[in-house]
């Protein structure tokens, strides 16, 4: 039976039923389908739905001169109803774009894959890949400084290619700066150091050797240890920042672009400051824990003559400058380890920080076995 007929007018939109059979429904949509327009029609149509449940759904949308998102999903609710229900749904009249927005929305996404979690690494796969990492890491210190040595070499022999204005600021701000701080830390290491060795030296009634103990831990390793760990704390992680913020701002990659070497424009000078004031400090650091020493011997009846005495018959020149002499090998570990940690700054907010953690640690790491390297080298030759 053929039949049509107005079911409901909304505003500017309206429905007509073209066939209502038992089995089957013809409706027809005429109008604009819109947010505005959509509640009553969409509800009728819900309504003929549940109290026929046809077999076969016909809807014919040649009438609308306006389709919205609402009517988008209307037809996509529509067509699921229907298939979810085993039914036909038949639609005809739809313009293109139309049909390609509800062939987007009806679209099933693809099932997503099941995320296998990740495989348990063993301690000793764990343990591998860690040392292979730490080794790779030591080999580019190891080149990177080998590089700066021959970069500094290269810059005795042509003065005129350093930038010295650089130097004397680095110097100023690294070693300037850092005086004060150097010269408590060793005066409290010889004050510290007295008072530690007076305690079994006085119950050997032996409390005079106090000065020769005192002078040989300072001098020999407790001076340029010091100097070189506050160096790698303050100056080292200074360089790895400094450096850092210039390749997050792409300054090393303009001073590549325009034909400048960053290794020679910007870790020849800075390597330069610290050679000259690691074994400077260590001078500083070696003479006030000798005064801080002094201070505590004193202070149990001693003269000043007695400690100058003490001192000379336990250590000689040969003590002083090999304690110096350590501070050129740390200086070199401190200055290109951060030099180095700077260049290898990454991208993001905390890779500044990153790379003035790991230039102080391992500055502090390195500082550590090269001085066991040195001690061992010193007992050998007998120095």
């Amino acid at each position: 039976m053929s039949q049509a007929r107005n079911i409901t007018d909304a505003s500017e939109l309206k429905l007509e039923v073209v066939e209502n059979k038992e089995s089957s429904l013809s409706l027809r949509l005429v109008g604009q389908f819109t947010a505005k327009t959509a509640g009553g029609v969409w509800r009728e149509i819900e309504t003929l739905l549940h109290c026929q449940n046809p077999r076969g759904l016909a809807l014919d949308v040649s009438g609308l001169t306006y389709l919205d998102m609402t009517g988008i999903a209307f037809l996509r609710d529509l067509k699921q109803i229907q298939e979810s229900s085993k039914n036909i749904f038949r639609l005809t009249g739809l313009l293109p774009d139309y049909q390609n927005l509800l062939d987007l929305a009806t679209r099933r996404a693809a099932p997503r894959a099941a995320v296998q979690p990740p495989a348990k690494e063993s301690f000793v796969a764990g343990f591998g890949r860690k040392v292979v990492k730490s080794g790779e890491d030591v080999y580019a210190q190891i080149v990177f400084v080998g590089s700066t040595i021959n970069h500094l070499f290269y810059a005795l022999l042509h003065p005129r290619t350093v930038r010295w204005k650089d130097v004397w600021v680095f110097i100023e701000k690294g070693g300037a700066n850092a005086a004060p701080l150097i010269i408590m830390a060793g005066f409290l290491i010889g004050v510290i150091m007295a008072f530690q060795s007076a305690l079994p030296l006085k119950q050997m009634g032996s409390d005079v050797f106090v000065a020769n103990v005192v002078a040989f831990a300072v001098l020999r390793e407790l001076g340029p240890l010091i100097t070189a760990i506050i160096l790698a704390g303050r100056t080292g992680s200074a360089i790895a920042a400094e450096i850092g913020t210039m390749k997050i701002n792409e300054e090393i990659n303009a001073l590549t672009t325009m034909g400048l070497e960053p290794v020679r424009f910007l870790v020849v000078s800075r390597m330069l400051g610290i050679l000259f004031l690691a074994p400077l400090l260590t001078i500083f650091s070696d003479f006030f824990g000798m005064l801080g020493g002094a201070l505590v011997f004193k202070s149990f009846g001693y003269s000043a003559t007695t400690y100058i005495n003490q001192i000379t018959s336990t250590v000689d020149l040969g003590d002083v400058l090999g304690g110096i002499f350590k501070a050129i090998p740390f200086s070199l570990a401190i200055g290109g380890i951060g030099c180095l940690r700077g260049l290898q700054t990454k991208t993001g907010a905390s890779a500044v920080g990153e790379s003035t953690t790991s230039s102080v640690v391992t500055g502090m790491v390195m500082i550590i076995l090269l001085d066991g390297v040195i001690s061992a080298i010193y007992y050998v030759l007998g120095i």
